[in-house]
């Protein structure tokens, strides 16, 4: 193994699965233990280039609220965009010396993408299973976050006088029956996979989650537990091996 698990936590899950209320969760239990915590959205870098390949996949669905949930076109355009975005923001991620004993904390990162692309334009072939293999990092704990259309359905009418987060919750939330037939097939990707934790988070309340969580990465085999790290300790740096 080229490299070890990335020290934090990996939250994934489609829209309306309860991430974010996990992700937030689980930083401020460990920031009460002391512990030096970096939560993250989406990306793992902040690298202008990735954010703006993001912005531009996520523009794709721009005006598309009313095309048919598996519009090829539209897909295949969000996908290309996407995956490449990933597949950078994952080299520079790797280029990163770890900041000593900071936790990350990452709220989505490529497993809904990578769904997306063999749901929708597995003919494709972006994001190759031999690149997860040899590129992607694991992290210490990886959660999948699961539930039923009626709760998705719940969740986006709270949320109604917000607006969409971008045009491609827009899209989803629109579909939303559909996205449960992809959240079951997301679903089995990982389901026997001893490296992630399946949990419903409409089964169970984001403090019962957050418990599981942390009581999978307190089991994580670890030469010594993470200890408090004082702020500002550790500085972004590359590697130069």
């Amino acid at each position: 193994m080229d490299r070890p698990p990335v020290p934090g936590i990996l939250i994934e899950g489609h829209e309306y699965s309860g991430k974010s209320t996990l992700a937030r969760g689980v930083a401020d239990v460990l920031r009460h233990r002391g512990l030096t915590v970096r939560a993250s959205h989406g990306t793992l870098t902040r690298d202008p280039l990735v954010r703006s390949l993001l912005d531009d996949a996520l523009t794709v669905f721009a005006g598309a609220e009313h095309h048919e949930f598996r519009h090829p076109r539209t897909w295949r355009r969000f996908n290309s965009r996407r995956s490449a975005q990933l597949v950078l923001d994952t080299e520079l991620f790797r280029e990163l010396e770890p900041r000593p004993g900071e936790i990350l904390v990452q709220d989505r990162y490529w497993l809904p993408q990578y769904a997306f692309n063999q749901y929708f334009t597995p003919a494709e072939g972006y994001l190759s299973e031999a690149w997860i293999a040899s590129r992607v990092p694991t992290f210490a704990v990886q959660v999948y976050l699961t539930c039923e259309a009626e709760t998705r359905r719940r969740r986006a009418a709270t949320r109604d006088g917000a607006g969409a987060k971008h045009p491609l919750n827009a899209f989803l939330r629109r579909h939303l029956d559909e996205v449960a037939g992809l959240d079951r097939f997301t679903t089995g990707l990982v389901e026997h996979s001893a490296q992630w934790l399946v949990l419903r988070s409409d089964r169970l309340s984001p403090q019962e989650m957050t418990d599981a969580v942390l009581r999978r990465f307190d089991a994580r085999p670890a030469a010594r537990p993470a200890e408090p790290v004082a702020a500002g300790a550790g500085t972004e740096r590359r590697s130069t091996g």
